[in-house]
């Protein structure tokens, strides 16, 4: 008497791995997503690849994402942390020690993956704007409300909050991405030394 083909997991005697879902396979998604922009870099980031690697479908991804920038983000953001939050009580006198923070922490796998995302978002739209939204836009916020308090109680003269975002931040992104000279400790001092100096009330 013959048997009856199993169908299914079980077909032809072997068992198939249950597919991924819900939370697991979401980790798994970002974990794919985040290795593969380090190891390969962004370009190897593919929908394709990352449902490849994390043993899911490209359906499965885009149930959650709406593209590839999304889920590039998503797994940065996540392995990241939330990178140097302002704590409530943040004075400008802090800022030498946050920048110094901040260039530690681009030294680093964080370093690697902005700068590939700086480099990938001059020619796709949808990673600039991911990038962003949400990694760049979002912490300026609340370092705008401190410049701007910082300006009312006389702290600093009186200039755009988001001007003075930018020359404290800029020098640090532009020698991460091009690397004319490194991001070292000292040239972050110097750097703090003369913003500082130059927005102090007359």
């Amino acid at each position: 008497m013959s048997t009856p083909a199993r169908t299914g997991s079980a077909e032809h005697g072997i068992q198939r791995p249950r597919a991924r879902s819900g939370p697991r396979a979401e980790a798994a998604i970002l974990d794919a997503a985040y290795e593969l922009l380090l190891e390969q870099g962004l370009e190897a980031a593919t929908v394709e690849a990352i449902a490849a690697k994390a043993g899911v479908s490209k359906v499965t991804i885009y149930k959650w994402w709406p593209n590839r920038a999304a889920v590039i983000m998503s797994a940065f953001l996540r392995e990241s942390g939330d990178v140097l939050p302002y704590p409530d009580d943040f004075q400008l006198d802090q800022v030498e020690d946050r920048l110094l923070r901040m260039a530690d922490s681009f030294r680093g796998a964080t370093g690697t993956v902005v700068a590939a995302l700086i480099a990938e978002g001059q020619f796709d739209p949808e990673i600039a704007r991911a990038f962003r939204d949400g990694y760049i836009n979002a912490r300026r916020l609340h370092g705008v409300e401190i410049v701007r308090t910082a300006i009312e109680s006389g702290e600093i003269r009186p200039a755009d909050p988001d001007v003075v975002l930018d020359l404290l931040y800029a020098p640090l992104y532009f020698r991460l991405t091009v690397g004319h000279k490194p991001l070292d400790d000292d040239a972050v001092r110097e750097h703090v030394r003369l913003v500082m100096a130059a927005l102090r009330p007359e």
